[in-house]
């Protein structure tokens, strides 16, 4: 799978429009597990990619729902993460990608 194509599918990277809103962390930190087990040579780019995820401002949190005074234990909290930041943070990481794949093809001087 390739990065930009991981963007869409979590829905970060649109065709038309803007990117605005939020995303589940999780989602983010998914698809990039995905990719570098798709693609291993560059598997350190996606795992610097999920530490600058984690480390990303935050878009808030929600909570598990409540039932009167009883909360679920089963219920985690959701991270959110600001979607335009995360669609940055792909593009950052298919042009790393990217270079890296040419500077492979280019002879050593």
């Amino acid at each position: 799978m390739k990065v930009m194509d991981a963007a869409r599918a979590i829905g970060i990277v649109v065709t038309d429009g803007d990117v605005s809103g939020t995303i589940d962390e999780r989602k983010v930190l998914t698809a990039l597990t995905d990719l570098a087990n798709d693609d291993p040579a560059n598997a350190d780019l996606f795992h610097d990619a999920a530490a600058r995820v984690v480390l990303a401002r935050s878009a808030g949190a929600e909570g598990p729902l409540t039932s009167g005074t009883r909360v679920d234990p089963h219920d985690t909290t959701t991270q959110l993460r600001y979607r335009s930041e995360m669609a940055d943070l792909f593009l950052d990481l298919a042009i790393d990608v990217g270079l890296r794949q040419d500077s492979e093809l280019v002879p050593a001087a």
